[in-house]
């Protein structure tokens, strides 16, 4: 499977697993997920290489919730 066919794969299953909270969108290298909600701006950026997710980057030093560490732990199957 080459990237974009893996990121798309891996934002549409985020997005069945995390929206309404997050929605996430795919790119060459890359997956930006944003949060869906009015207390503040927070985005992250999946790093992927090799149909691996490498990284995960807050984009903003948000504060860190629950909301997130379901993200995390979605990505561990992905590493």
């Amino acid at each position: 499977m080459n990237t974009i066919a893996f990121n798309q794969q891996l934002s549409d299953k985020l997005n069945e697993v995390l929206n309404p909270t997050f929605y996430s969108t795919p790119g060459k290298g890359e997956i930006t997920v944003v949060a869906n909600e009015k207390k503040g701006l927070r985005e992250y950026r999946i790093i992927t290489k090799d149909n691996k997710v490498v990284d995960l980057i807050d984009a903003y030093n948000s504060k860190h919730d629950a909301d997130y560490q379901k993200l995390v732990d979605f990505l561990k199957d992905y590493r």
